[in-house]
């Protein structure tokens, strides 16, 4: 063994061992750092792209004033991928338009093929839907009248309800010639509660209505209005005799009597108000008064609660003073 070992051979094989061992242990950290390298590489690449779904708004290409088109969406979902930045950006500004040409088409429907234009040529995009269902018809503009539409039967019993005032008296209803033309009414619609016994004051949508009562697809302008709806106590009249009593300054020795050819006046009050009022009490002032006269009295509704008014308002009293 020492002699092999001394031996020129034996170091050359030797020698050849080691270097066969280091160029396989540089080529495998070779190959490692190379994997890992790759493998970094893959991971940027696929966290660099990103993909995204944008509800953008969908815009017809037609002459607006001549015709009204119906049956489209408002929004079309488009989802973007690409650059992961560039998505981004995209997103947050919506700088490109999703439209469907209707230029060069007839009356009538129509199927429509949507179309993307704006988008980066780095990006690429799908639609939730390629092709609208639309119905070009020719367009009219009318003005309407606008009246309020609210349940009556909310108000409290005992209850009536003033006229209503709105914030504007007509609109402009535009839409397809065929659907202005069903147009029987335009309400602004007013939600009450029940047991109303308040004043209602709010701001209302307004509906253009069919005969039959249904909502018709118009564009109306303005499409709101304040809407107050007074709601008071009912009144009622009722005739009832008057009483007539002495007021003001009188002399301790001295007496009076009243007559008037009126014998009933129609009081108009809540009905709860009339129901307990049989008659009018009516003061009759005597300060001064020393001799038989006849004055003119006024009627006053402020000393009877319920009570708005008196018919006739003034009566003629005839006075007797008698001296005791």
């Amino acid at each position: 063994m020492k002699k092999f070992m001394n031996s020129a051979w034996s170091m050359r094989l030797l020698a050849l061992l080691c270097a066969l061992v280091l160029f396989a242990y540089v080529n495998s950290s070779k190959a490692n750092h190379t994997s890992s390298l790759l493998t970094n590489s893959s991971s940027t690449t696929a966290t660099s792209n990103r993909s995204v779904s944008i509800s953008a708004p969908l815009e017809l290409n037609v002459n607006s004033t001549k015709y009204f088109v119906t049956g489209y969406p408002e929004k079309i979902k488009v989802k973007i991928a690409g650059p992961a930045a560039l998505v981004t950006t995209t997103a947050n500004t919506q700088n490109f338009k999703v439209y469907a040409n209707l230029s060069g088409l007839s009356v009538g429907r129509h199927s429509v093929k949507i179309q993307v234009d704006g988008l980066n040529k780095e990006l690429s995009y799908s639609l939730s839907q390629k092709y609208i269902q639309v119905n070009i018809q020719p367009r009219r503009t009318a003005n309407y009248k606008v009246s309020a539409d609210f349940n009556k039967s909310n108000v409290e019993s005992g209850y009536e309800v003033g006229t209503p005032r709105l914030g504007t008296s007509s609109v402009k209803v535009t839409g397809a010639v065929n659907e202005v033309s069903k147009v029987a009414k335009v309400v602004a619609v007013v939600n009450t509660e029940k047991n109303l016994t308040r004043s209602v004051n709010q701001q209302a949508m307004i509906e253009a209505l069919d005969a039959n009562g249904q909502t018709l697809n118009v564009v109306l302008t303005p499409s709101t209005t304040s809407v107050y709806i007074p709601i008071k106590q009912a009144t009622d009249t009722k005739k009832v005799a008057v009483d007539l009593k002495a007021s003001g300054k009188t002399e301790a020795d001295t007496s009076y009597s009243f007559a008037t050819d009126t014998k009933q006046v129609t009081v108009t009050g809540t009905k709860a108000a009339l129901a307990k009022l049989d008659k009018l009490a009516v003061d009759v002032d005597v300060t001064d008064v020393t001799t038989s006269t006849t004055k003119t009295v006024d009627l006053s509704s402020s000393d009877e609660d319920g009570v708005a008014s008196v018919s006739p308002s003034s009566i003629k009293v005839k006075i007797t003073v008698k001296n005791d």
